[in-house]
């Protein structure tokens, strides 16, 4: 009896290539309805096409991320108020794609679009840039003005602040300790609630930090890298 092959040995590259092929003509249908004025029509089909091209695990693994800007690109364009959509950005285009850059791009759109006024949740943008600037560009001080933003977006919709101006000062005097990429980790995993974005950043968390247990709620109790004047620090406790 034949053996079963793994799933990446039984995909067929040109099937692959072909659908490639397609998602490309998908994306410039999608704008020809926008230019015919369905633009939510054309933006909803491309974040469906999204998350169906990075769901695609065995797919990725073979041809990579090469349409993940386009997609991103195109459905912000035809809808620019989409909030979640700028925040995946950095999970796909940062962590999966190698273009922290690009995220970047996608972030500063976003931040032309929202503001404290318009959305209370807008100061998640700046946490998230700040990760990119810090762990993936190496700019310790864009980092931190990002962490100031979002300290002062916080405050104008009336939560606390200092805990970011903290962190943004912290990055910057010792950018590349294990202590700070934790915190940073740490901020990004707190901000959101994306479980894709969760599960990536935990891993992360995990390789600079010591894991004391999973408990019976299902909680991970992570100790974070210690800090000279807080030798005896509680452990944090992170559900997905």
């Amino acid at each position: 009896m034949r053996l079963q092959l793994p799933m990446l040995e039984r995909i067929n590259l040109g099937e692959l290539e072909n659908a490639e092929a397609r998602k490309n003509r998908n994306i410039a249908l999608a704008n020809t309805l926008g230019w015919l004025g369905y633009r939510n029509l054309g933006a909803s089909w491309l974040w469906l096409e999204l998350i169906q091209y990075y769901g695609d695990a065995p797919a990725r693994t073979l041809t990579g991320y090469g349409l993940a800007y386009d997609y991103f690109d195109h459905m912000l364009r035809l809808d620019p108020h989409f909030l979640l959509g700028y925040r995946l950005s950095s999970l796909v285009l940062a962590y999966r794609a190698g273009q922290p850059e690009k995220a970047v791009e996608i972030l500063d759109r976003g931040l032309q679009q929202f503001n404290p006024q318009n959305n209370p949740d807008a100061w998640r943008l700046y946490v998230d840039r700040a990760l990119l600037n810090f762990m993936f560009l190496g700019d310790a001080e864009a980092g931190r003005t990002d962490y100031y933003q979002a300290a002062a977006w916080r405050e104008q919709v009336g939560l606390p602040g200092d805990e970011f101006r903290q962190l943004g000062d912290n990055i910057a005097r010792s950018p590349l300790s294990r202590r700070s990429q934790f915190d940073v980790w740490l901020s990004v995993f707190n901000s959101t609630t994306d479980r894709d974005t969760r599960l990536y950043v935990l891993e992360q968390l995990v390789q600079l930090g010591t894991v004391l247990q999973t408990l019976p709620t299902g909680e991970i109790e992570i100790l974070p890298p210690p800090l000279p004047d807080f030798p005896d620090e509680e452990p944090y406790r992170l559900r997905l």
